[in-house]
């Protein structure tokens, strides 16, 4: 029995260090047009607090009035289209040998 829950250990143990993550937003101040990414990477352990520190990013930012693109109204949408402001979409990232 004991020799069973050492090697579910030991594969939960090489699960958690094998995973990574890599999360973004993007976000847009609707008057000025200004844009911020928040972005984290993490492998292992770290890539658990990868989403928290992009979550964190963000909420700090939307204190001062950016909105993330993906929630912009229309209206703003076409403002900041206009004024050229709106950031382009970035194209997928392939990564070999993952």
């Amino acid at each position: 029995m004991l020799r069973v829950a050492q090697t579910y250990l030991f594969l939960l143990v090489v699960v958690g260090l094998a995973s990574c993550t890599s999360q973004s937003v993007m976000l847009v101040h609707p008057q000025s047009g200004a844009t911020i990414k928040c972005g984290a990477a993490g492998a292992g352990v770290v890539a658990g607090a990868a989403a928290a520190m992009v979550e964190e990013c963000s909420k700090n930012y939307e204190r001062q009035g950016y909105v993330a693109v993906d929630k912009l109204t229309p209206q703003q949408r076409v403002d900041l289209e206009g004024r050229g402001h709106l950031p382009k979409s970035e194209p997928p990232i392939f990564r070999y040998g993952y």
